[in-house]
């Protein structure tokens, strides 16, 4: 195997694919890099069997062949190498990789070559996405998604069209948000998708600029551009029926300032306790927080609302609470209730397609 390609390329598509390698050191070939050149097209691959990426990039074939690389050692050099026009030659070698450049070579020994998992079956097209859309309903509610695998239904962001919307959704059971874009025309899909990949799979898309082909094959769902599959084993179960929380009409909506409520809830977190308790009492003009613990002290403080409706008491988990701040576009927030034991409905006056849900706490 020999081939001529520009830093900047290879760099990209190694870190791109490297984040479909397995983290866990006992795992052997599924932590290393597969390589095929096959004239101009170097082809990068890896695996943990859960999620598959293969990246093609276009580069100067003088031979071709294949080779395993260790992952860990690519990945650790990768970012040390120019990400300019720098050429590189790269070489294989009576089990040797080189990577050669005017200022640096690099040599690698490669792993004995056996068979490397292929990619699997793309089957049926369901639709296209752009990259944007789909980084953000994944982004937007993935940390509202369970930690855990004891309920793996939970532990994933549900991602399915309803009245051509595509929507995403996500719950812990205390907590749940949802985000709502139109979807594009002919898309049709629901799937689950683990939660503990989201973050692998925004980056590695995060480095295309086309639109994102998507396929499914049983629980496998496809993503495909001119250059990079990503396929995703999806979890095989039923997502909790979450709209059943949505009431039809509510009875208290108050409106408040978001950096105001920050501030007020930052400084309740110094004075909680194991459940992170901060009482929420909501009048027709102000917001009063107050959280106690009996080690340290107590706080109140108050925070300038307008409501309509009834006079609501009832308390949250202030790190809960907290959370959504930061996902919530614009300064203006809207607060909705039915009665105190249901959930609070908070969306941002600037932005409604993203809702939260937060379940009070009972205690």
């Amino acid at each position: 195997m020999k081939f001529e390609c520009k830093g900047a390329a290879l760099v990209t598509a190694v870190q791109q694919v490297a984040k479909a390698r397995s983290k866990q050191s006992n795992q052997n070939y599924l932590q290393d890099i597969h390589l095929s050149l096959d004239n101009h097209q170097l082809s990068l691959r890896a695996t943990n069997l859960e999620l598959f990426c293969e990246k093609s990039i276009s580069v100067k074939g003088i031979q071709n062949g294949n080779c395993i690389l260790q992952g860990e050692t690519l990945v650790k050099i990768i970012p040390f190498l120019q990400k300019n026009d720098t050429v590189f030659s790269c070489e294989l070698n009576e089990g040797v990789f080189s990577i050669t450049s005017e200022k640096e070579v690099i040599e690698i020994k490669v792993t004995p070559y056996e068979d490397f998992p292929t990619l699997p079956p793309q089957g049926k097209p369901v639709g296209k996405i752009s990259k944007e859309d789909l980084s953000n309903l994944l982004k937007e509610v993935s940390f509202c998604a369970a930690t855990t695998e004891i309920k793996p239904e939970i532990a994933s962001v549900y991602l399915y069209t309803k009245d051509h919307n595509i929507i995403s959704v996500a719950t812990d059971s205390y907590r749940l948000a949802e985000k709502i874009l139109t979807a594009p025309e002919d898309l049709s899909l629901s799937v689950l998708i683990p939660q503990k990949h989201i973050a692998d799979i925004l980056y590695i898309i995060g480095e295309e600029d086309e639109a994102l082909e998507l396929s499914l094959y049983e629980s496998i769902l496809t993503i495909t551009t001119s250059k990079i599959t990503l396929c995703i084993h999806t979890v095989t179960g039923q997502f909790p029926d979450y709209r059943q929380l949505f009431p039809k009409e509510f009875t208290t909506v108050a409106s408040l300032k978001k950096d105001d409520l920050q501030k007020s809830l930052t400084l309740t977190t110094f004075f909680t306790e194991q459940y992170s308790q901060v009482k929420c009492v909501f009048t027709d003009t102000s917001l009063t927080l107050h959280s106690k613990n009996e080690s340290v002290g107590q706080v109140t403080n108050s925070v300038s609302i307008t409501k309509t409706g009834e006079d609501i008491e009832v308390s949250y988990n202030n790190r809960y609470f907290l959370d959504v701040l930061s996902h919530i576009v614009g300064n203006t927030l809207v607060c909705s209730f039915t009665v105190p034991q249901r959930p609070l409905f908070i969306q941002s006056k600037e932005d409604i397609t993203f809702t939260y849900l937060l379940m009070p706490l009972n205690r």
